[in-house]
């Protein structure tokens, strides 16, 4: 398996996967809003970036979206991973905790201070591998609806 950035030939494959994720999800997202973000991940001057898994007979397996961003408190960035997804055929072979590990050794040559990344308290798969690889923030998450 490969793990590597999109290219713009992965344009279908990410597509499929983050439109099987958004459902898994319980969004729906309007295709010209998943236009606006595959753009963003395509343009190299944005800070919203993806991984996708590739099986060596060319099969994607994963995406991993990521924004990485200033911090007030340093002045290394912080990598938020916005959305990770394993097709459903491939969950519990290690492809999340690949992916994961991958984007952490990036961040280390970058010189990020942190990867971060919010968990739905109910998705016991995910949440049992973020025990493993990551610690647990004291903080919570509210937001605004604006």
């Amino acid at each position: 398996m490969e793990i590597r950035l999109v290219r713009p030939a992965d344009r279908d494959a990410w597509l499929s996967l983050w439109n099987r994720y958004c459902a898994d999800q319980g969004v729906g997202i309007p295709p010209e809003i998943s236009d606006t973000i595959w753009q963003r991940i395509e343009n190299s001057e944005t800070m919203t970036k993806a991984l996708v898994a590739v099986y060596p007979g060319g099969q994607t397996l994963a995406l991993l979206n990521y924004i990485v961003h200033p911090h007030t408190w340093s002045d290394r960035l912080l990598c938020f991973v916005v959305d990770l997804y394993v097709d459903d055929s491939w969950r519990r072979r290690g492809i999340a905790e690949a992916m994961m590990a991958h984007l952490a050794d990036h961040g280390r040559r970058e010189g990020w201070l942190s990867l971060y990344w919010n968990a739905d308290k109910s998705n016991k798969g995910a949440r049992a591998l973020y025990d493993k690889i990551a610690r647990l923030s004291p903080y919570l998450s509210y937001f605004v609806d604006l």
